[in-house]
């Protein structure tokens, strides 16, 4: 699914533009100030429903305006669908799709899939395995995004067992009081592994043909290393009661997919 055309109002430094897109490459070119930038946000907004340069949304509604609404419209040869955001200061932000209000765009399956490159998305490779692992993690939500929940409650069940391990060693619980997250926290985590594997398998071969194209010579691959050696919850599950020790030493939960990292290597080169 592409964009065939948006159209913004009050977005940055907007005030009204409508344009349609090639359904080839299109080059976006102008002077610095011009809103290049502007507009390729512009794009990623109406497709995600959130901006990539900014948490504070604020910023997205042009000065003395109280509003910004964008619309995209999509194609590709089979029947056109239309999404809107809007975003009024001080109130929540409205989805619609086809003219219909949503809950969420992200589990929307018609919208247009996009993928940004910045400067800053060097971090990829450069930064900590949590930003991989947050990447990665946002891949697996675009291409089936009813496992999200997979991630959500995964984190919860993280974040209750880091809480117990904490009143453990204060003394005010004890160990069998974790029985119950551990066994969560292997259902989820196995269930967030198998995800994350098969993203990985998905991209394998599109990731090798690309790097080719840019010139890696002697082939690139990319790959998903997680800590645990588990084949089933269960199997998790044991794992975690193994490194409890270690776990209330540290504070908190040193073993599972949160730990987990990704590989690039290209011509016998290993950036981890």
């Amino acid at each position: 699914m592409r964009v065939a055309s948006v159209t913004l109002r009050d977005f940055r430094n907007y005030e009204r533009a409508s344009i349609d897109l090639s359904p080839g490459l299109t080059v976006v070119h102008g002077s610095n100030g011009a809103g290049k930038t502007n507009l390729l946000e512009a794009v990623y907004f109406g497709c995600v429903g959130q901006s990539c340069r900014t948490s504070n949304e604020r910023e997205l509604v042009r000065f003395g305006s109280s509003a910004t609404h964008v619309k995209l419209t999509t194609g590709n040869g089979g029947p056109a669908h239309e999404f809107e955001v809007t975003l009024e200061r001080g109130r929540t932000k409205v989805f619609k799709v086809d003219g219909a209000t949503s809950d969420r765009l992200a589990d929307v399956v018609e919208r247009p899939l996009a993928c940004v490159f910045m400067p800053d998305r060097l971090e990829l490779v450069k930064g900590t395995g949590a930003l991989r692992r947050s990447h990665l993690d946002a891949v697996v939500m675009a291409l089936w995004p009813l496992r999200r929940e997979t991630r959500t409650a995964y984190g919860r069940a993280l974040a209750q067992r880091n809480a117990l391990l904490s009143r453990l060693r204060a003394g005010s619980a004890g160990r069998d009081s974790l029985t119950g997250w551990d066994h969560e926290l292997a259902r989820w985590g196995i269930q967030l592994m198998a995800d994350r594997s098969a993203a990985i398998d998905l991209l394998a071969a599109p990731f090798s043909a690309r790097a080719e194209e840019l010139g890696l010579e002697g082939g690139a691959s990319i790959g998903y290393r997680p800590r645990s050696r588990a084949g089933s919850a269960e199997a998790l599950e044991q794992e975690l009661q193994e490194r409890l020790d270690s776990d209330l030493e540290r504070g908190f939960t040193t073993h599972g997919p949160h730990r987990d990292d990704f590989s690039l290597q290209a011509d016998g080169l290993d950036l981890r």
